[in-house]
């Protein structure tokens, strides 16, 4: 054979299993390795769920327990103490209260520098709350709509002044920086007018409107509370106390908006804060906000909520009154709750702060359901919009 054909043969062959390489490479990157491909994907090409995870994943165990909190801060300004519990924490979301409230641009400026400091901190966006409820329940009225009382709308018989004044209040609050309203009260028949009706129906029908109104103006709501404090004889605020009706009862009158209005509405636009009051017929040892019957049980898995599950401002004498801060957080978070509320005093926020992330630290079966209340979270805040991150 001559040298030029032996050449020439030789070329082919080399061209031939070039090709052939080629195409087990093309083939084992593009097809055949499912990480490799998972992780080529264009980060706008995620789904909300993946983006969740895969923010969840890059986080530090002390900004992941700062994501389960909600914490108040004391002054109407960031000043140096509030900057440094927010830092020190890792505190991921905000509550307002009367407190830090003067005027609607002083708040805007206040919500401005929270929303820069724990963004910049996390590179997520904070939930800012407060509860708005109107008559009784309002904040900094002086500058603010005079939202009537549940009670008044629910006496005018016409629902869509639910959705009206929602809407009202959301679009003023959503204007000031704050994101998130802690109504429409669902409980059937409690003091100060904080309820639309003793009829659960009515509740119901006012209470879906209301989550209209505040969806319109682009804001989270949060109905209240858990599994319905409308016959409470004794204020949560000062101790706790025992709701003792039937579950059949429960079931028929104080759960039933709750469950109806959940079948009716966006859950992630939804969040549902629980109680810290006892039901010996749901669960004959904890209260609402520490119990998984309650929560986990009964909310999620037997009405099928997919939503943010808050708990009520653990300071409360039905809470601080019978449980350490450092363990109630934790109780919360196994229960089944996303978020704990601690609102007032430095030191309990850093306590919950602490119990929590030593339980993440040292707990494999804790840091697992931390994981996931933290991608619940992330998936709701990034729900609304990629504002949500830096």
């Amino acid at each position: 054979m001559m040298k030029s054909q032996i050449i020439k043969k030789g070329l082919r062959w080399g061209i031939r299993i070039g090709c052939v390489a080629a195409v087990f490479v093309y083939a084992f990157f593009f097809y055949g390795h499912d990480d490799q491909k998972e992780a080529a994907k264009p980060s706008h090409e995620l789904s909300i769920e993946e983006k969740s995870e895969k923010i969840a994943a890059a986080m530090s165990p002390e900004d992941k327990v700062g994501q389960l909190l909600m914490a108040g801060i004391l002054k109407p300004t960031l000043d140096a103490d509030a900057g440094k519990q927010i830092q020190d924490c890792h505190i991921g979301n905000i509550i307002l209260f009367d407190r830090n409230m003067e005027s609607q641009q002083q708040v805007s400026q206040l919500t401005n520098k929270l929303r820069s400091q724990i963004t910049t901190q996390s590179h997520i966006a904070p939930f800012i709350a407060l509860d708005q409820e109107g008559g009784q329940v309002l904040r900094m009225r002086q500058d603010f709509p005079a939202v009537p009382s549940e009670t008044q709308i629910g006496k005018s018989g016409q629902p869509e002044e639910a959705k009206k004044w929602a809407s009202i209040t959301g679009k003023t609050l959503q204007q000031m920086g704050i994101n998130v309203n802690f109504a429409p009260v669902v409980d059937l028949g409690s003091k100060a007018e904080r309820s639309y009706s003793m009829d659960p129906d009515v509740v119901t029908n006012f209470a879906v409107q209301a989550c209209q109104g505040y969806a319109d103006a682009g804001i989270w709501c949060a109905l209240k509370h858990f599994p319905g404090i409308g016959k409470v004889k004794t204020d949560p605020h000062v101790d706790g106390d025992q709701v003792q009706v039937s579950r059949e009862e429960l079931e028929q009158q104080d759960l039933k908006p709750f469950r109806d209005i959940l079948q009716q509405v966006s859950q992630d636009a939804v969040f549902v804060m629980v109680s810290n009051v006892n039901f010996p017929a749901l669960d004959a040892q904890y209260p609402a906000c520490v119990s998984n019957k309650i929560m986990t049980d009964l909310l999620r898995h037997t009405y099928q909520y997919q939503g943010l599950i808050v708990s009520d401002d653990m300071e409360m004498g039905a809470m601080a009154k019978h449980y350490a801060f450092s363990d109630m957080g934790v109780m919360a978070i196994k229960a089944g709750a996303d978020m704990v509320l601690v609102c007032h005093d430095y030191g309990h926020e850093r306590e919950t702060y602490e119990g929590l992330l030593n339980a993440y630290r040292n707990d494999d079966a804790f840091r697992q359901l931390v994981d996931e209340r933290v991608q619940r979270i992330i998936r709701i805040k990034l729900a609304k919009g990629t504002e949500m991150l830096l």
